[in-house]
């Protein structure tokens, strides 16, 4: 047995293949179904799930920034006098790819890899 993902409006779906024992308590939870109710409820426990789940199973350059990553970015942008790209606020790819053109700036500015001072 398999269980697919479909996205209508991009024309897709994936198979998921699920083992034996999830097959049979798939069956039986689909019985179940036949009440709104109960549906309704599943459908809303499965969506929690799939939420928890899928930033795991993504490609990494499309998850969220990493907190560490924002808080260097900021450094950055605060330090150097630019704008956080809206793309690296979203993306870890494009944070990374930030963080790579930018840094090596503030380490230079900031003398002998030191730690950046404040002006404040």
């Amino acid at each position: 047995m398999a269980l697919y993902l479909v996205d209508p409006a991009l024309e897709l779906s994936i198979e998921l293949p699920v083992s034996e024992p999830i097959e049979r308590a798939l069956a039986i939870q689909w019985e179940r179904l036949q009440d709104g109710i109960t549906r309704d409820n599943f459908c809303r426990r499965m969506a929690q799930q799939l939420d928890s789940i899928i930033p795991d199973a993504i490609d990494w350059d499309i998850k969220e920034p990493t907190p560490a990553q924002m808080s260097f970015a900021l450094i950055i942008s605060k330090q150097l006098g630019i704008s956080l790209p809206s793309e690296a606020i979203r993306y870890r790819g494009h944070m990374h790819q930030f963080l790579e053109e930018h840094a090596p700036i503030l380490k230079a500015r900031s003398g002998a890899g030191g730690t950046p001072t404040s002006k404040t």
